[in-house]
């Protein structure tokens, strides 16, 4: 995976992004292009994949034949590639290197699927998700005092090894790039590598969320890599391993998880850490930086913190918009040093970033954190921008429940449907929440009239935790201090700590 995109690797010196958005905006009104850009969408049995990706295998030679129909597909679909390449000003062999890589197809496809089932708007939506979050267990070995799903004890509901894999079908068949498995712990499940092997051959790239503890030996992570898996993250809450262990609720959890790290970079794996930020570990973020990139590390993930699940009990532990923003602006600009990416699930990444543009023209998103020289390029961070909620990735509980993000709490307004129950493309597509959480002009408050709500938009899941509304404004954002003061206000069982913190007992409500 490259993070970065920039003139040089892209030929894009001169690029009109508004006559390039006018272009694609003609094709998807064209009548006639959007009948053949939605006739690509069916599965082909023949040659056991969507239609559209086999042409696209055939265009750019991952694949020596396949039937009449996806073969003249792949024809039309030269054309549609081709004047695509002129607007990006994409060179041809750079782009048929990239996709040699049959993930980047599968993500291609999700991106020509998008512009014809939803159209070219802001924001952008795939045809299907980029990443489903796949809780496959509610079982752990650890005691997160901050677990957004109450893990502790496997369900007695939880999927079986058959239905999960029907669901890994259902998955792929939809178009969905990426699977992370969590949890719970993932790694204890006694299928996992078979769910990651299955996942790999239906097409889909794998990845898991793992506290690391099982990885830190060397026979489990061969036996990972054997199954194919490629992408790991692994979570580290403090430098200090007290910080870190008292967070797991396990003694030398930290030295597992440090372990784990080392283990999976060796393996040539990607790998990310993960550190969900609260008043117990801000204060160590900027050394966790430099550790973990001595560690070979190729992302850091600044978690927002957002108390639900068990982290409704610590509620007391989010940060104040204040330090929210230094810590963005510090991540800011350790992302100008070094080959490792620091990135948050935090929207405001991207206005913080716009805003210190005078350093670097880094405009952050929850994948990547792309970098462009030319400014108009700029004003693609306007469809892709913001939180992915419902957009860019959904979740999926163990028992195959599914929610626009894993940070949701589980409430039945917010249940999407059920993998093996509903039609999971037509959830996709037609779901009214859905629907909502895509359409950024309903949002309430300041986050509904914020310059920047196309590239941010403030995160979902805290305000709806926060407020019980989608639509809400996210209280982490220095432009909604006056929604953070409101909630001091509001809720007597506050009181005021360090740095302009406050605890709150959202239970007691």
């Amino acid at each position: 995976m490259e993070s970065q995109v920039t003139k040089n690797e892209t030929g894009i010196d001169n690029l009109d992004v508004g006559d390039m958005i006018k272009s694609f905006k003609g094709v998807t009104n064209n009548p006639l292009s959007k009948f053949i850009i939605n006739r690509t969408f069916d599965y082909c049995e023949k040659d056991k994949a969507d239609r559209l990706e086999v042409g696209l295998d055939l265009l750019f030679n991952n694949r020596e034949n396949a039937c009449i129909r996806c073969t003249i597909l792949s024809k039309i679909l030269s054309v549609l590639i081709k004047k695509g390449m002129t607007s990006f000003g994409v060179n041809e062999d750079e782009l048929n290197e990239v996709m040699k890589d049959p993930h980047w197809v599968r993500g291609l496809s999700s991106v020509v699927k998008g512009i014809g089932k939803f159209g070219v708007q802001k924001p952008f939506v795939p045809g299907a998700p980029f990443q489903v979050v796949w809780n496959i267990t509610r079982a752990c070995n650890m005691k997160c005092v901050h677990c957004y799903e109450n893990a502790g004890r496997k369900d007695v509901d939880e999927l079986n090894r058959d239905e999960i894999n029907q669901g890994l079908e259902i998955n792929s068949k939809a178009g969905v790039t990426s699977v992370a498995f969590s949890g719970g712990e993932p790694t204890i499940n006694p299928h996992i590598t078979t769910y990651i092997k299955n996942a790999n051959e239906l097409g889909m790239y794998p990845a898991i969320a793992t506290n690391g503890y099982r990885l830190s030996k060397e026979y489990v992570c061969n036996k990972f890599a054997d199954a194919g898996l490629e992408f790991v993250q692994i979570s580290i809450d403090g430098l200090n391993p007290e910080t870190h262990d008292s967070f797991r609720g396990v003694e030398g959890s930290w030295e597992k998880a440090i372990q784990a790290i080392e283990n999976c970079v060796e393996r040539d794996f990607f790998v990310e850490v993960a550190t969900t930020v609260t008043t117990h570990n801000i204060e160590e973020i900027p050394k966790i930086i430099n550790y973990v990139k001595d560690l070979g590390v190729h992302w850091l993930m600044l978690y927002n913190f957002i108390p639900t699940g068990s982290g409704s009990d610590i509620s007391e532990m989010d940060i104040s918009p204040q330090n929210r923003l230094n810590l963005l602006e510090t991540a800011y600009d350790e992302n100008m040093i070094g080959d490792m990416q620091v990135l948050s699930t935090a929207p405001q990444f991207a206005p913080v970033a716009e805003s210190l543009q005078s350093k670097s023209s880094l405009i952050p998103t929850h994948f990547y954190n792309p970098e462009y020289d030319n400014p108009q390029v700029m004003q693609l961070a306007d469809f892709v921008g913001g939180c992915g909620a419902g957009r860019f990735y959904m979740s999926i509980e163990p028992n195959g429940d599914i929610y626009p993000c894993v940070f949701f709490p589980h409430d039945e307004e917010l249940k999407l449907g059920n993998l093996l129950e509903d039609n999971f493309e037509e959830v996709w597509k037609n779901n009214p929440l859905l629907k909502t959480l895509r359409n950024k002009n309903l949002l309430d408050d300041h986050c509904g009239s914020c310059e920047s709500k196309n590239i941010c938009g403030g995160c979902r899941a805290r305000a709806y935790t926060y407020f019980g509304d989608v639509k809400a404004p996210d209280p982490g954002c220095i432009r909604n201090q006056n929604k953070w003061n409101e909630l001091k206000m509001k809720i007597p069982e506050f009181q005021e700590i360090q740095n302009g913190n406050i605890l709150i007992n959202l239970t007691s409500q």
